[in-house]
């Protein structure tokens, strides 16, 4: 694979390393919690300051609220950053390098029924998490229980959301990208590629330069099938589909400020298994670009994010993705890398999942330790790699010792992300 960027900030740094090393390895910073057993970090900024969300602390039975987006700090203490007025629950997923977070976060108001009982009603709210106060963006007409996924630099979001959806019913409705500008006060909806009321479309990821990539439903003969496009924020009409291999679903899930996109493709036929791919779009004559696997046992790899030096991150597995047993991986200088390779031999970790990377090279996601499901950050040393022989947890073999009930867990995890 050629990326316009071969040569990245790690292999700089290691270019004295002996020939025995394959990358620089990571020091591995366990970003800790709010007192419960789970926490996961979604997203990091230029700075290194990482965001995501942590289960509460369970005291005798009972606890505070159930999770709490929080701004992760190893040094002064992690930042719970609340929710909305009587709520139990709020999500970081995507930051900028202003320290603008935006997420969701659950609200309980009491209202009357027709029978003339108050009860209380949970509603949830695309949120931003700004200077120690949660708040809500503007609504847009027939759009209910929007999710905000991520800010850029100039203040623009992007949202998924149910529309047309019956205001008494939050399962109802279909699921529909958006735009908002915050500094305008403008909302824009990305329509799908098919016809119809009930066909989807999904906004991932947006760079500095207002590009976007997402997915959408497409009609294919008489199937509906995912198709992936690029466009830009100042004329969503205009966007361009990134062509699949043999009508496959495929699914943009990230870009950088160079317009090379990453996500995944459904493998064959397959409804499931996936290859993680590249394209830079900003070429003339755009090629998908596979990554490969980690081995051949179980073909399923998910791009996750692009830095704008062209390293990549995301997941592999290893397993019957059911047990959510994966691998956290960099992909750099056309070599797929199984992160759980990268870091000291004792440390106790496995790493399930890197969900972005700044362009210093550092890395979020999460992974288990010591029993629980646990934000990690990975900061490159320029060290080289240490032969641990058989004593790293490999998720390539089994995931080490990490016990089924825990795999279990982070599987569950998993759902609770922005999309897989």
């Amino acid at each position: 694979m050629k990326f316009k960027t071969t040569k990245t900030l790690l292999a700089l740094s290691i270019a004295t390393l002996t020939s025995a090393s394959i990358a620089a390895p990571y020091e591995i910073v366990d970003l800790g919690g709010l007192g419960g057993d789970t926490s996961v970090a979604n997203d990091i900024d230029s700075a290194g300051n990482a965001f995501g969300y942590a289960d509460a602390e369970v005291v005798d039975g009972t606890s505070d609220f159930i999770t709490h987006a929080v701004q992760f700090d190893e040094t002064q203490g992690n930042i719970d950053l609340g929710s909305l007025p009587e709520g139990t629950e709020s999500y970081a997923v995507g930051v900028n390098d202003s320290m603008v977070a935006v997420g969701y976060s659950n609200e309980i108001t009491e209202q009357e029924n027709d029978n003339g009982q108050m009860i209380k009603v949970i509603n949830h709210h695309a949120v931003f998490f700004e200077g120690g106060v949660v708040t809500k963006f503007p609504e847009l007409a027939n759009y209910s229980s929007p999710v905000a996924l991520d800010i850029n630099n100039g203040q623009i979001s992007i949202l998924t959301g149910k529309f047309d959806a019956d205001t008494t019913d939050e399962a109802s409705g279909v699921d529909r990208g958006a735009v908002y500008d915050r500094q305008n006060d403008t909302y824009q909806v990305i329509e799908p590629f098919a016809a119809g009321t009930d066909r989807r479309s999904y906004i991932t990821d947006i760079n500095n330069l207002n590009d976007i990539v997402g997915f959408a439903d497409k009609e294919v003969g008489d199937t509906i099938q995912i198709a992936s496009y690029i466009a830009n924020t100042s004329d969503l009409t205009n966007r361009v589909e990134i062509e699949t291999i043999d009508n496959r679903a495929i699914f943009a899930m990230a870009i950088n400020d160079s317009k090379e996109v990453v996500g995944s493709m459904f493998i064959s036929n397959s409804r499931g298994q996936r290859e993680a791919f590249y394209i830079d779009m900003s070429d003339a004559n755009p090629q998908i670009e596979f990554l490969g696997f980690f081995d051949n046992a179980f073909n399923d790899s998910r791009a996750r994010d692009i830095n704008n030096l062209g390293q990549i991150v995301g997941r592999a597995f290893v397993s019957v993705p059911t047990l959510g047993e994966s691998g956290a991986f960099l992909y750099e200088d056309g070599e797929m890398k199984n992160l759980n390779e990268l870091i000291a031999c004792d440390s106790g970790w496995t790493l399930t999942e890197a969900r972005a990377i700044n362009d210093s090279g550092q890395i979020v996601g999460v992974g288990a330790v010591d029993g629980e499901v646990r934000a990690f950050r990975l900061d490159p040393t320029g060290e080289a790699v240490e032969d641990c022989g058989d004593s790293n947890p490999q998720p390539s073999d089994g995931g080490g010792s990490v016990p089924a009930a825990l795999l279990a867990l982070l599987a569950v995890v998993g759902l609770r992300r922005r999309f897989s």
